[in-house]
């Protein structure tokens, strides 16, 4: 496997400041992008059978715009 050369430094100062190997941090990586991605295929099927409506998608890009926010204020 090759990566970028910022990348892996990125993911090198990553790892350490949460005190696992890079490997480690990859893998951890890896498995967080399989979940999700296994979470937008079951919201893609679900949204298929039972369409959201205007107004429940708006709530819900209001609710993950707040997450996303509160996340990245470190409070996630």
């Amino acid at each position: 496997m090759s990566l970028d050369e910022q990348v892996a430094e990125q993911i090198d100062i990553a790892a350490r400041e949460d005190g696992v190997s890079f490997s480690g941090w990859l893998s951890a990586a890896a498995e967080h992008q399989l979940i999700l991605r296994s979470g937008r295929r079951a919201m893609a099927e679900w949204d298929r059978e039972d369409p959201l409506t205007d107004v429940e998608r708006a709530a819900a890009r209001t609710a993950l715009d707040r997450a996303l926010a509160e996340k990245s204020r470190g409070r996630g």
